[in-house]
């Protein structure tokens, strides 16, 4: 009789608990409705940059503290809230913010996407937008999370420069090598001071962009997705560098390890493997998964350290962690023996 009263009282309590989250859950979610509806009008009433970037980092950071507060399934039906509101039309006028979203190559973070994001640096114009868009562009393609990947590809151009200087003629293999915008940026490559240089990309028309750009620096190119090289028989290394600094946000880590040990024998003795993954927690990652529907996998440096578990020991001379001068992206550097 009693275990049957305290059964019902517990549930009771279980059942009201239930509800209490559900109404704060509720509270919050009006909350974050209210937040859209006020950066909106600030941006329709805007007229400079300045007031848009204030409204934009209090939605980024809004966004972002709900993320990381929020269980999975709880997060996932944020954003499908979230998606629904007509703030989402107003930042999908930002090209950088819809590419994301609508993947016309099937992915987001494709190579135009990309160069959306080296375009400020290099100088190159715009995509076309209304008005509205051109400033949530400006503020977008300026966020930490491009921020890191302009110092990704200017530590990738550094290390190529790096290696031609100790090496003569080295042999360099770019894995998911998109446009490959680090040749444009690297000394080495402009001049001619790179042996075999090889570009592998699954999109062709990224090789097309590879081939007009820097074939006559010596690039060659190789349409194939990087499951080809899973499967690759063992033999001699080819290559001084092997790289890949974007696909391993997108791949878990069973098939990122698998990646990682095949570079590795792709390596002669002596030779740097580098791959590099977004760290945790980056500022912009609220925005990006709630409008962008850009889902990236983020590593801890314990994780990009497992990603060598297949690797002997022994044929590893040095391995190596290090972040890019934002602190968003982190290298994971390993030279064979």
């Amino acid at each position: 009789m009693l275990d049957r009263a305290f059964d019902a009282a517990h549930l009771s309590d279980l059942q009201s608990h239930a509800l209490r989250q559900q109404q704060v859950q509720e509270e919050s979610d009006q909350l974050y409705i209210r937040l859209f509806d006020d950066v909106q009008r600030r941006i329709l009433e805007s007229q400079n940059q300045e007031t848009i970037d204030q409204a934009l980092d209090e939605l980024v950071l809004a966004l972002r503290a709900r993320m990381m507060n929020s269980p999975e399934l709880d997060w996932k039906a944020f954003v499908a809230m979230s998606r629904r509101h007509p703030i989402t039309q107003l930042l999908h006028q930002d090209p950088f913010t819809f590419r994301a979203f609508s993947k016309p190559r099937g992915y987001a973070g494709d190579a135009e996407m990309m160069d959306f994001i080296y375009g400020c640096e290099d100088r190159l114009a715009p995509p076309p937008a209304e008005r509205f868009g051109r400033y949530v562009f400006d503020y977008t393609t300026r966020a930490p999370a491009p921020e890191g990947v302009r110092a990704r590809r200017a530590f990738m151009a550094a290390r190529i420069d790096r290696l031609a200087e100790e090496k003569n003629r080295p042999h360099i293999l770019a894995i998911a090598a998109g446009h490959l915008r680090e040749a444009s940026v690297s000394i080495a490559v402009r001049r001619r001071r790179t042996g075999r240089f090889v570009a592998l990309d699954a999109d062709p028309q990224a090789a097309v962009e590879v081939k007009r750009c820097y074939a006559s620096y010596g690039v060659e190119t190789v349409t194939a997705s990087f499951s080809r090289l899973l499967v690759r028989q063992r033999g001699p290394g080819e290559f001084d560098l092997v790289y890949s600094t974007g696909l391993l946000d997108y791949l878990n880590q069973r098939t990122s390890r698998r990646l990682v040990s095949s570079m590795f024998q792709m390596l002669r003795s002596g030779g740097s493997l580098i791959v590099a993954n977004f760290l945790p927690g980056i500022r912009d990652v609220g925005y990006m998964e709630t409008f962008m529907d850009w889902n990236l996998i983020y590593r801890t440096r314990c994780e990009m350290i497992d990603l060598t578990a297949d690797i002997p020991e022994s044929d590893v001379k040095q391995i190596s962690l290090v972040s890019e001068e934002c602190k968003n992206i982190i290298f994971l550097q390993l030279t064979k023996s």
